[in-house]
């Protein structure tokens, strides 16, 4: 017997979370590789970052947006918490990419990303504690 969505409600969390962190992935790269295209460095302390860095690192931001969605289980709880986490995650990019072209495509695609699978995860979450007790009464 397969498990409906209101018995299992952190498995629906994880499936909307993998495919939102999938198509974050994709729109960062192609973001990245377009800017490499465009002869932008793409360069912090002087090395450059690979194409490959921009999918693995928004598949790990999504899993820890994961893991916070589980724990927080508040809706409102949950994007004050992103949403102060991408703003943290901004400031690397300002200060350490080479020039000012590289530090805006970087701002840029943690902000894409933001923008995806923050909104995706918080609408498998609750508005309150009363419903996260009533979930916890059905399992």
């Amino acid at each position: 017997m397969l498990a409906s969505p209101t018995s299992r409600p952190w498995l629906m969390l994880v499936g909307t979370g993998v495919l939102a962190g999938a198509v974050a992935a994709v729109a960062v790269t192609a973001v990245a590789a377009a800017a490499q295209a465009a002869d932008v460095s793409l360069e912090v302390a002087g090395k450059a970052i690979p194409l490959s860095a921009f999918p693995f690192w928004t598949v790990i931001g999504t899993l820890a947006g994961i893991i916070l969605a589980a724990l927080l289980r508040q809706r409102r709880r949950f994007i004050r918490t992103t949403v102060a986490a991408t703003g943290f995650s901004l400031i690397p990019p300002i200060l350490g990419a080479d020039d000012a072209l590289t530090a805006l495509i970087l701002i840029a695609t943690h902000l894409i990303a933001a923008a995806i699978v923050i909104p995706a995860l918080s609408l498998r979450l609750t508005d309150s504690s009363r419903e996260i007790r009533q979930r916890e009464q059905v399992l």
